[in-house]
């Protein structure tokens, strides 16, 4: 029976994935990069020798899974951009996902390229891409540009300059059309790049290449494994966590709220972008308020305590605005503004508070998408630390006016893994056909609903002066 790998590398480490064709998990292991805290996020040849430990470990895990593998895809970090010569060597720094050295560059981008999206991000590929054009002294000898995942990926097939839709949307690619739009084109020459630099572009799950001889045997592989087109870290979660129907959507409660919906094309209005998953769009946004938030004014372990005590169908008529530090992006748009003032004190009354605004915020994400024309079918499935805590799923039932489920397997690489087998299972609309483990339901009473119902609206009334 054939088996497919998916590896995600992360902020901090690497996690790898068997699946079987069932899509059934039959080994799985994670580690640390080589040398993790220092530098790991840039540290290219800590990639390589990270995956290389990971390839070890699975291996001794389950010996007959891994000689089965077919096929294998990747995912990396959104943005991690790198430059490099004909021969894959990197040439200058890599500029991590978050980097924000670029903000000139991508004030710039504003100028040129008003309706540039996700591009006018310092931390979007192609600010970082205008930033090394400025700053690396040796640019002439770029030969390709790299996202992690790519740059990855071209090291096992042993050729370079390809990569996933997914992670060139913040290069500006049109992913509909495929291609790069000719005002992109015209800015990378009014900035003395040559166009050929970037990518060739491929839908996630098609194969870009087998795995070359060194490679093959660093890992103990067969030369005949499919390496094939992966994603970034986010698009693999919503792999995961079975967002292949249109009207699904999925809340990730980590340090930042995240939404994405399915939809059948992208929308890039109203605070909202598009990635691409098989057929379909995942319309989605994201929010600086979070996890990260209420880990400002409580332990874990205090919230751990509190939430027994939450009176979950009662609202407190409190209205605040969460933010772990200055500056929103969505549903308002407010760069600088720091957020509600929080009461002091540790206690229920305050945790309640906090945890009825981050639900309020998501409530309006929500709302955005509706008024866009994306229509939300179903329960919202939740990943993330937050959705551990059973009174704010309850809670959120309420204020959402939806059932909340708590979604398991879920990991980056499982979505990987499953990406890699689509190709041989029929594509990824047939694996939204295949049974999935559910996880636990939280239901919305129409008395709470109604209770909450008036707040939700003033909580939009109240901060609308920010509105995207």
């Amino acid at each position: 029976m054939p088996t497919y790998l998916g590896m995600d590398f992360g902020t901090s480490g690497l996690r790898g994935i068997i699946i079987d064709e069932n899509l059934n998990t039959i080994a799985s292991t994670a580690l640390p990069y080589p040398g993790y805290p220092s530098e790991s996020l840039t540290d290219s040849q800590g990639w390589l020798r990270g995956l290389e430990m990971l390839a070890q470990q699975l291996r001794s895990i389950h010996t007959q899974a891994w000689s089965a593998i077919k096929a294998m895809s990747l995912d990396g970090t959104s943005g991690t951009l790198l430059l490099s010569d004909r021969m894959g060597k990197v040439l200058g720094p890599v500029l991590a996902y978050s980097d924000q050295r670029a903000a000139a560059q991508a004030q710039q981008l504003k100028q040129q390229w008003p309706a540039g999206g996700i591009c006018l991000s310092p931390a979007s590929s192609l600010s970082k891409l205008l930033w090394l054009r400025r700053h690396l002294h040796n640019f002439s000898e770029v030969h390709y540009v790299h996202h992690q995942a790519d740059w990855i990926a071209a090291h096992l097939i042993g050729h370079w300059g390809i990569s996933d839709r997914g992670n060139v949307l913040k290069m500006g690619l049109d992913a509909q059309q495929m291609k790069y739009p000719e005002k992109l084109l015209n800015i990378l020459e009014t900035a003395d790049i040559n166009p050929a630099i970037l990518p060739k572009v491929m839908r996630e799950g098609m194969s870009i290449g087998t795995l070359n001889k060194a490679w093959a045997q660093r890992l103990g592989l067969s030369t005949a494994v499919q390496i094939r087109a992966g994603c970034t870290d986010s698009v693999a979660a919503a792999a995961a966590a079975g967002l292949y129907v249109p009207g699904t959507a999925l809340s990730s409660l980590g340090s930042s709220l995240a939404f994405k919906v399915v939809h059948d094309k992208p929308i890039h209005k109203m605070g909202l972008y598009s990635h691409y998953l098989g057929d379909f769009c995942l319309v989605g946004a994201a929010s600086n308020a979070g996890a990260s938030a209420l880990l400002q004014h409580f332990q874990r372990e205090q919230m751990r305590a509190l939430e027994s005590s939450i009176h979950t169908e009662y609202p407190s008529a409190a209205l605040l605005y969460p933010l772990a530090g200055s500056g929103e992006r969505f549903p308002i748009l407010a760069p600088t503004w720091p957020g509600s003032i929080i009461p002091t004190g540790q206690n229920t009354e305050t945790f309640q508070k906090l945890l009825e605004g981050l639900s309020y915020i998501e409530a309006w994400g929500y709302d955005i998408m509706e008024k866009a024309g994306v229509s939300v079918q179903g329960p919202i499935k939740t990943v993330g630390g937050g959705s551990i805590n059973a009174a704010w799923m309850q809670m959120r039932a309420h204020i959402l006016n939806r059932p909340v489920e708590i979604v398991v397997d879920t990991e980056a690489a499982k979505g990987s893994a499953l990406i890699a087998a689509s190709a041989d299972l029929g594509g990824l609309k047939l694996l939204g056909q295949m049974p999935s483990p559910s996880g636990k339901l939280f239901y919305p009473a129409a008395d709470a609903v109604q209770r909450y119902a008036p707040y939700v609206q003033k909580f939009q009334e109240k901060f609308s002066r920010f509105a995207v």
